[in-house]
């Protein structure tokens, strides 16, 4: 495996277990499915004990995200002092790490060590290796991102096409194969899926080959789907209440009887936080086009563009401004 290098790019996406999880996604409130693999035979009756959050560098308080009052995840060892690899471990580093910008990266990663030097060994030198590991994948995905902000030749949903590949590569050349199966398993299943069913539409399919894609699923993740589809026939319902004229107050009176008064809260920051980020978005690609009607030569061009990311944009957010700027394309 590598070692870490590079400047760190976030690119998060949720996964894990029989569950349905609400995030902040290129602006977007997106709903992904969770399950974690089978834990082994042997495995099954140990009484895992938990690494909490410990004194640090970093103030939890300074990271929290939608995801609750808590950190999201686990940092753990099994009987033996091994380190338990699922998709808590990842969802404890993506807490940490997603507040890059906010916080400095060097205090995330000194307080995330600080952790990791409670557990016992094994564990503990294997925690250091799959995080400086993980790191580097973050680190080669953002160094792609930002190739694929120069490129203009190729459509949108040849890029997206090539991302996907190009980031399942990576994690194979990052992370040994129990990491990516444990952190990834779900987003890769669900991603390939996506993918294909905007491939399918594009050539014209009709429901009877979309529906066989969609019987290719696991379980898990059909029934995800269906809850997904009671999730958007409640954001059609949203829809027609404002296109009606309903007020702010009604909608959000609307959204605490169909999700609670703390999931409406959520929501209506939500709410604020994409309005803002597509206008941002909107601006960027402005500035961009008219850039594009002055006849610069690419290097003059691209200099410029990078300066307005740099004043406008966190470096998490111009890692994922490219893909951002995509499905902005295809509304």
């Amino acid at each position: 495996m590598k070692p870490l290098h590079g400047a760190l790019g976030i690119t998060l996406s949720a996964v894990a277990v029989v569950l349905l999880v609400y995030a902040v996604q290129d602006g977007n409130l997106v709903q992904r499915a969770e399950f974690q693999p089978a834990a082994a035979e042997n495995d099954q009756a140990i009484a895992t004990p938990l690494v909490l959050p410990q004194a640090g560098t970093v103030d939890t308080k300074n990271v929290m995200t939608f995801r609750g009052a808590s950190v999201d995840g686990y940092l753990r060892t099994d009987h033996r002092g091994q380190l338990v690899v699922d998709i808590q471990l990842r969802h404890w580093m993506d807490f940490y790490l997603s507040a890059q910008g906010e916080v400095p990266l060097d205090d995330l990663l000194q307080t995330m060590r600080s952790q990791i030097a409670g557990l016992p060994e094994p564990g503990q030198a294997q925690a250091l290796k799959i995080m400086d590991e993980y790191l580097g994948y973050l680190a080669a995905l953002g160094d792609y991102d930002r190739d694929a902000e120069k490129r203009v030749s190729q459509s949108g949903m040849d890029e997206l096409a090539a991302r996907v590949a190009w980031q399942q590569r990576l994690r194979r050349e990052w992370l040994e194969p129990n990491v990516v199966e444990a952190f990834f398993h779900a987003d890769e299943i669900m991603d390939n899926y996506t993918l294909a069913r905007q491939q399918l539409r594009a050539q014209g399919a009709d429901e009877a080959q979309l529906a066989a894609l969609d019987s290719s699923l696991p379980p898990e993740l059909q029934h995800m789907r269906e809850q997904s589809q009671q999730v958007l026939s409640l954001q059609q319902q949203e829809q027609q209440l404002r296109q009606q004229g309903a007020s702010a107050a009604v909608v959000q009176q609307w959204r605490e009887q169909q999700y609670g008064k703390e999931a409406a809260e959520r929501l209506a920051g939500v709410d604020q936080q994409q309005q803002q980020w597509q206008q941002r978005l909107k601006d960027y690609q402005q500035y961009r086009d008219s850039l594009a009607l002055q006849g610069l030569d690419n290097q003059d061009r691209e200099m410029l563009l990078r300066t307005y990311r740099s004043r406008h944009f966190s470096d998490t957010e111009q890692k994922r401004l490219n893909a951002a700027l995509t499905l902005l394309a295809g509304e």
